[in-house]
C-alpha cells in the first residue's frame, strides 16, 4: 500500500493525492473503509488504454471500478457519480447492480455548455447519482437541484467546489474519510478540506495530479477561504 495513503487511514495525515490508475490502486486498500466516495469519472472520450479491455464503448470504466468502490466503501457507505445523460440509462443499471440509488441529483449549471448543434437544445444541467451500500441517515437535507455556474480554471470537466461541499455535508461528518478515484483537479478534496474531512485522492494523469495537490494544499492552509 502507498504510505502516503497508509496515513490518511491511520489519521496520522488528512489528505493524499496518489498517482496512478484506480483500477490497480483500489486493490490494495482494505476492505470497507471510506464514509463516501464523490468522484466524476471519465465518459466520452476513446482512449487505447481503455479500448483494450472495452472495446466498442466510451471510456467506460464503471463495470470494471464498481465492484471495488463497493468494496472500499463502509457497509453504510455513500456514493455519488456525476455522469451525463449520454451515458445514464447504461450507468443506471450498473450502478444499481453494487448501490441503492436514493436520488438522481440535478446540477444546473444556469448556463448552456457549448452546444451549438442545429439539431439540440442547449445542455444545461448534469446528472448525479447519489446511493448507498446500506442505511446511511441524510445529516443535512439538501435539495435535489443544487445551482452554479462556477467554471472549471484547472480541467475543461472540472466541477464546482459548491456543488460538492453540499453532498459531504448531507453524507458525512467530521472526521470522516472521503475517496475520490477519479481525482482530476481535486476539486472533491477542496471540498473536504474545508468541511474538515479525510480525503483520499487517485489521479492517473500526473500534471492533474499535481494541481490537485496544489489546490488541495492551499485549502488545508487557508481553511475556508474561497479558491
Amino acid at each position: 500500500m502507498n504510505p502516503n495513503i497508509a496515513t490518511v487511514l491511520s489519521g496520522e495525515s488528512q489528505w493524499c493525492v496518489v498517482t496512478g490508475d484506480c483500477l490497480n490502486i483500489l486493490t490494495e486498500l482494505p476492505e470497507r473503509c471510506f464514509d463516501c466516495i464523490v468522484t466524476d469519472p471519465p465518459y466520452g472520450t476513446r482512449t487505447d488504454q481503455r479500448d483494450e479491455w472495452m472495446p466498442g464503448e466510451f471510456a467506460n470504466v464503471m463495470p470494471l471500478v464498481l465492484p471495488q468502490i463497493h468494496r472500499v466503501a463502509k457497509s453504510d457507505g455513500a456514493f455519488y457519480c456525476f455522469t451525463s445523460w449520454t451515458m445514464m440509462a447504461d450507468w443506471l443499471l450498473r450502478y444499481q447492480t453494487y448501490f441503492k440509488l436514493q436520488n438522481i441529483i440535478v446540477w444546473d449549471k444556469t448556463r448552456h455548455s457549448g452546444c451549438f448543434s442545429r439539431n439540440s437544445w442547449q445542455f444545461t444541467w448534469e446528472g448525479i447519482f447519489f446511493g448507498l451500500k446500506g442505511s446511511r441517515p441524510i445529516r443535512k437535507y439538501q435539495p435535489d437541484v443544487l445551482r452554479s455556474a462556477e467554471r472549471g480554471k484547472r480541467l475543461p470537466m472540472q466541477k464546482p467546489v459548491d456543488i460538492v461541499v453540499p453532498m459531504l455535508d448531507a453524507s458525512t461528518d467530521v472526521g470522516q474519510l472521503i475517496l475520490d478515484p477519479f481525482c482530476g483537479s481535486g476539486t472533491t478534496g477542496v471540498a473536504a478540506i474545508r468541511l474538515s474531512r479525510r480525503f483520499i485522492g487517485i489521479e492517473i494523469d500526473p500534471g492533474y495530479a499535481d494541481i490537485a495537490r496544489k489546490r488541495i494544499d492551499a485549502a488545508a492552509r487557508q481553511g475556508r477561504l474561497e479558491l
